[in-house]
């Protein structure tokens, strides 16, 4: 009876081992997540007090090779941060055609696509899918572009146009009284002809 008894307490003894053996994993399992959520809470509010990018650190270029298809042909318009520090590109750029001398022909470009948000370490770059319609198909007399002038998500559109924010020999032929370009939002990395589509 005796050894029976001891017996039973030696195993209720086991039980208590093993499930103290269980629940020690599972709490630190619960700390180490709790850590990990802390972790990426403080990444989310360090990449949101990145300042914005604006046009004296960023550099905007673009490869004239464009991708063709149905009507459309678009171009990777490129962001590339030269300043000393991160920053932050979110939404869409500001684009329209202008002439020689720098003047608006048609509408700006119309935005198309879900916002996004890139974050850019000095010397990197992202990119912007611009989608240039056969202007036939809209209207009837399409206007010749000498280029483009392009400003990042959220920089002033009315400032006054410098050298960092055209794009030069960009000839392209656009409707004078609407917008028969399209542009989509920032996208991380840059953007190459014929491979890149977002």
């Amino acid at each position: 009876m005796k050894l029976t008894l001891r017996g039973g307490g030696w195993l209720a003894a086991g039980a208590a081992v093993a499930c103290g053996a269980i629940l020690v994993p599972t709490a630190g399992f619960a700390a180490s997540a709790a850590s990990a959520a802390s972790a990426a809470s403080a990444a989310s509010a360090a990449s949101s007090a990145v300042a914005a990018c604006r046009v004296a650190n960023t550099e905007v270029w673009a490869a004239v090779e464009g991708d063709g298809t149905a009507g459309t042909t678009y171009y990777e318009l490129e962001f590339s941060n030269i300043g000393a520090s991160a920053c932050s590109l979110h939404g869409y750029p500001s684009v329209w055609a202008v002439g020689l001398s720098g003047q608006q022909i048609g509408k700006p470009a119309s935005p198309r696509g879900a916002a996004s948000t890139v974050t850019l370490q000095p010397g990197a770059t992202s990119h912007a899918i611009l989608g240039v319609e056969d202007w036939g198909a809209l209207c009837s007399n399409g206007v010749a572009a000498a280029g483009l002038r392009v400003l990042p998500p959220g920089e002033f559109v009315g400032r006054p146009a410098g050298e960092a924010d055209e794009i030069e020999n960009f000839p392209v032929r656009v409707c004078p009284d609407r917008s028969s370009m399209s542009i989509r939002p920032v996208h991380g990395g840059t953007g190459i002809p014929n491979y890149t589509f977002s």
